[in-house]
Parts: structure tokens; C-alpha cells; sequence
């Protein structure tokens, strides 16, 4: 197998640059690590000069040679990809006895590239994971339980790094095969809007709109304010789209926070009941109609794009063609710096749900995972680099940044940006890709003049906001219902499109959703559900249901007294 690939574009990466990350701290009430033979757990024991595990003893002059694959979203210079592994090397040798060869994959092939390794018995130790293949690469016997090294000092960085809830929330079957990005993961969003349009029609005076303002506060509006704004747009400029949504993809969590467990067919009804741990069908819920039928009122009125079912051309696209005022997202601390960069144009962001607190599951958690391949000629080594990647700074900012003086520069006040003579249309090396695997939490804040120095604490913050799902932690196991889940995916994209962008109108919400129901249940529904209740029934018995963190309850219930709850008038202070 070739180490190296071609790497893929922007546009793939914003195809799958969702949510996924950090947790807070807490008792999972997750299963204890296994023990070796010897009644020890496993892993690497150094004494500074050798590096011992079960499978060899490992030194500077002999370390472990280490393959540790990832995905590259954007192009590199394959020269500068191999003076960065050269440099990177340099530190981790001494350091950690290990010899890294930086595997890079573009994302559009990842998957099978992974799988041939695995079946065909290619050395490979680091991997990454994407949660829907977690189950078919456990069943090929191609991932390592990590759970007996976790109660090694190097686990401990782990659980430090991410909270005891989230190191062990990549488990599926009782196994512990990966460990998720340190990353904002909260599900709050709503609204992004063009500047220029809310100062000239008063929304920004009304609304109390602040110009960079992203963070959360617990100030959000009921979706139906989302509505009277975009009848004023419409009112006073009847040729633009108040609201822009697409077929192409789901905005469900946008308007109504379920827990998906993984796929959508059976899930936990958040919005019912934040701590009902029963399987039910979302599409028959009386939460998805309201949001499909408010969707379907608004189309009617002409607030959304009439295309919306069957456009391809993205949010960015369509602001910049000049005529679109807003589109549905998710939120985050910084998010208008990066919308700004891909729309071209200055917004306002408002917060729109129907509660408070965000959400929070496994899903959004358990994105990405990083894990060990069983193809790994030391697991044990193979997991001291991957507590590296969450616990040491220099690995991060090597694997994301490059080299310090050349690839990029530190600032005054401490953080990052790219050498003088390049930017990020020249750059030679520059990965970006910290919400992905590891801990960007540690690495540098980058600094392309819309982010300060406290930026990775605001954006950890924002996970304060998360009420936790009771089925955090809690892995569905699809292995043998494939057949299935890709009928009932079928099912789904026949209606889905139609339904989630408004299109079907007000007149045809419910039989399409009978149809859509029908189909459903015909494809298999009923037994997913079945087999998924199963499991869950299972895991809770085993592990309790999750409870939000204590720290997170305490901001939530401050705010609620606050506020009250989601605003349906402009909020007065």
C-alpha cells in the first residue's frame, strides 16, 4: 500500500466538518479495564532510557516504528509533509522511543483504504474511525480494545484530557475501540443573517444584534421569531430568499434535538423528554411534524428557497450570489470569522431551539474516533502515541502546524499564524485538522485575525452548555442488520428531502409522512428498533443512565432563571 496519497479539497472537508468533541467530568458508570494475564493492565512502562511493553523493549537507538494514518483535508507539499515527519521524529524519539511514519489519506477513500490494510495484513498502528464503520471493522477483527490501558498513566492523560465520560464513550459491543476529537460537540444553532439586511430593516436595533457576537449566553428564540423576521425581509424586499435550505442534507438537529443513536431508525426523543431512554420512531414523533410542518408553512409563504429540495450549490454560494438573507447552522465561539470567510460578507448570528440547554449523545461526540488497528505490531506502543496526541502540545502543534520558523511563526501573545512571504493560499504545510483526531485543546490557537488567545477556553466553554443524553456512551451495534438500515436509508431520501427543506407544502405534510412512515416500517423499522432497545436495555442495566455534569446543570439552571426559557418577542433585558 502506498504511504502516501493525494489528498482531498476543501470542498470534502465541509462536507464533513460536523460536530464532534469534548465532555465533561463525571462517573459514566463505564466498564473497568481489563487486566492482562498477570493480573496487571497492560501498557508502555518507561524508565526514560527504554520504553518496555509486552511485546518488545523499545530505546532511542531502537524504537518502535509507528504507522499513524489520517486524513488530509487539504492539499500539502509532499517535501514539507516529509521535513515535518523528519522534525517531528527528532521529538519523538528521545521522548517516546517511537519512530512515526505519517500516513496521509484523502477522505474520499479513507474507508477502503483502512480496510485493505486491515484485511490484507499491512503494518498500521494509529487509525482514524468513523463512528458508522466502528461495527463492521470490529467485526473483521480489525480494532484493539483499548480498555486494558486505561488504567495506565498514559489512559490517564487520556481521561484527563477529554473527561471520564468521553474517554469512554467509543465503545460499542464492551469494547473501547477509539477515543473522539477534543472538540466543541454541543448541538446549539440557528440563524446566520446578512449585516447589511438587519441594519437597514431594524432587525439588528430590535433584536439587540451585536456585530462579531457568537457566544452563547442562554439568550435563544422560539423558531417562531425566526418566522416574523422573515416576513419583514420578505415584506420589504420581496426578490430575496429569506431563508436558504437544502435537500442535500439534514438541518433536523437545527430545529429539533433528538439522540440519534447513530442512524436515525429508533431514537431517544430528547425534546419529548430530555430523560425518557425508550427507542421510537422520530418520523412518527409529534416533535419531527411540528418542524417539518412549520418548514412546509414557510415555504408556502415563500420564505425558502423554492429549489431548496433539489439544489446542490451550498449556504456560501447563494449568499454570495447577492440575493439570500439567511441560512439554518450551527453555532459555535467564532463561527462568524469562519462564515465570514466562506460567505464573503459580514452576518449576525441569532440562537434559535426550543430549550435552553443543548444536546448532547454519543453521535455528536463519537464522530471521529482515533483507535489502533489490529494489525499493530504493539498496541501498547501504538496507544502511548495516541495519549500523546492528547496530551502533549509539541506532538499536536508538529502533526497540525509543521515546524516553528518554518511552517509557521508564534505571536506576542502566544499564538500561532504562518511565517511571513505565506498565507492560506500559499502555505506548504498546514493541516487544520485538531477537530478531527486528537486534542487541539493543547495545540496553538491560530491566529488568522479573528481569534485571541482565549479562543480554545470559549470554545470548551460551550460544551458547558450540553445536557447529556441518558444514552451518552451508548454505542449502537448494527453488524447484523445492514440489510436493513440501507433499506430504510433508501426509504428515508425518497421523502426526507421534500419534507426537511418544506417543499411537499402545507397541504401534504401528513400523507407524506404516512408514506414516509409505511415505507419505513416496510423496510424493517420495527426490527431495528427492536434490536436497538435491546442493546440500550442492555447497556443501561450494565451502566445506568448518564447524568449531565454537575458543572453544566449549575449554567443551565442560571440561565433558565435568567431568561426563562426561549424567547417569542424581542428580549428586553
Amino acid at each position: 500500500m502506498k504511504k502516501k496519497l493525494l489528498s482531498i479539497g476543501l470542498a470534502s472537508m465541509m462536507a464533513v466538518a460536523l460536530l464532534a468533541g469534548c465532555g465533561g467530568s463525571g462517573d459514566s458508570g463505564a466498564a473497568a479495564p481489563a487486566a492482562t494475564e498477570g493480573g496487571e493492565a497492560a501498557g508502555a512502562v518507561s524508565d526514560g532510557e527504554t520504553t518496555t511493553t509486552s511485546k518488545g523493549t523499545y530505546s532511542a537507538e531502537n524504537p518502535y516504528e509507528l504507522t499513524f494514518a489520517y486524513i488530509e483535508f487539504y492539499q500539502q507539499d509532499d517535501a514539507a509533509r516529509d521535513a515535518v515527519e523528519a522534525a517531528l521524529n527528532e521529538y519523538m524519539i528521545p521522548n517516546y522511543h517511537i519512530k512515526v511514519d505519517m500516513m496521509n489519506m484523502e477522505y474520499a477513500n479513507y474507508a477502503q483504504t483502512i480496510q485493505l490494510a486491515i484485511s490484507g495484513g499491512d503494518k498500521i498502528d494509529v487509525i482514524p474511525i468513523f463512528y458508522t464503520y466502528a461495527s463492521s471493522w470490529i467485526g473483521m477483527n480489525g480494532l484493539v480494545d483499548m480498555a486494558p490501558y486505561m488504567s495506565t498513566p498514559d489512559g490517564q492523560k487520556i481521561i484527563d484530557a477529554l473527561g471520564e465520560e468521553t474517554a469512554w464513550v467509543g465503545q460499542t459491543g464492551g469494547m473501547l475501540f477509539g477515543f473522539p476529537a477534543a472538540k466543541e460537540s454541543v448541538e446549539l444553532g440557528g440563524l446566520w443573517m446578512r449585516k447589511d439586511v438587519c441594519d437597514e430593516l431594524g432587525i439588528t436595533e430590535e433584536y439587540g444584534l451585536v456585530a462579531d457576537q457568537d457566544e452563547y449566553t442562554g439568550l435563544v428564540y422560539d423558531w417562531s421569531v425566526a418566522g416574523e423576521i422573515f416576513e419583514k425581509v420578505k415584506s420589504e424586499k420581496p426578490n430575496m430568499i429569506p431563508l436558504y435550505m437544502s435537500g442535500s442534507s439534514s438541518q433536523t438537529n437545527r430545529f429539533m434535538f433528538h439522540d440519534s443513536l447513530a442512524d436515525n431508525f429508533g431514537v431517544l426523543n430528547w425534546e419529548h423528554d430530555h430523560r425518557d431512554t425508550t427507542v421510537t420512531n422520530l418520523y412518527e414523533s409529534e416533535e419531527y411534524r411540528t418542524y417539518v410542518a412549520r418548514l412546509a408553512d414557510w415555504f408556502d409563504k415563500g420564505y425558502i428557497y423554492q429549489d431548496a429540495a433539489t439544489d446542490q450549490q451550498g449556504s456560501a454560494a447563494m449568499i454570495k450570489a447577492g440575493n439570500t438573507f439567511s441560512y439554518a447552522t450551527a453555532i459555535k465561539p467564532g463561527f462568524l470569522a469562519e462564515a465570514k470567510g466562506s460567505n464573503g460578507m459580514d452576518g449576525y448570528v441569532m440562537y434559535f431551539g426550543n430549550n435552553i440547554e443543548g444536546g448532547i449523545s454519543t453521535t455528536n461526540v463519537s464522530f471521529f474516533d482515533t483507535g489502533i488497528a489490529t494489525n499493530s505490531d504493539d498496541p501498547e506502543m501504538a496507544f502511548k502515541f495516541i495519549s500523546a496526541l492528547y496530551s502533549d502540545p509539541a506532538v499536536m502543534n508538529f502533526w497540525q502546524y509543521g515546524i516553528e520558523g518554518v511552517n509557521y511563526q508564534v505571536l506576542d501573545d502566544g499564538t500561532a499564524y504562518f511565517v511571513d512571504g505565506e498565507d492560506a493560499s500559499n502555505y506548504k504545510y498546514h493541516q487544520t485538522t485538531g477537530w478531527c483526531q486528537g486534542n487541539q485543546f493543547i495545540s496553538y490557537v491560530w491566529n488568522d485575525g479573528t481569534k485571541d488567545a482565549d479562543y480554545w477556553t470559549k470554545l470548551s466553554h460551550h460544551n458547558d452548555w450540553a445536557d447529556y443524553s441518558p444514552a451518552f456512551g451508548f454505542m449502537w451495534d448494527a453488524t447484523n442488520y445492514q440489510t436493513q438500515i440501507t433499506a430504510l436509508q433508501n426509504a428515508l431520501e425518497t421523502y426526507r428531502g421534500a419534507l426537511e427543506t418544506g417543499s411537499v407544502g402545507s397541504a401534504n405534510v401528513d400523507s407524506t409522512l404516512k408514506a414516509l412512515n409505511d415505507a419505513l416500517y416496510a423496510a424493517g423499522l420495527q426490527t431495528v428498533m427492536d434490536a436497538k432497545q435491546q442493546q440500550l436495555d442492555e447497556w443501561l442495566a450494565a451502566n445506568g443512565a448518564t447524568e449531565t455534569p454537575a458543572a453544566n446543570q449549575e449554567l443551565i439552571d442560571s440561565a433558565k432563571a435568567t431568561y426563562g426559557g426561549p424567547q417569542t418577542a424581542p428580549y428586553a433585558g
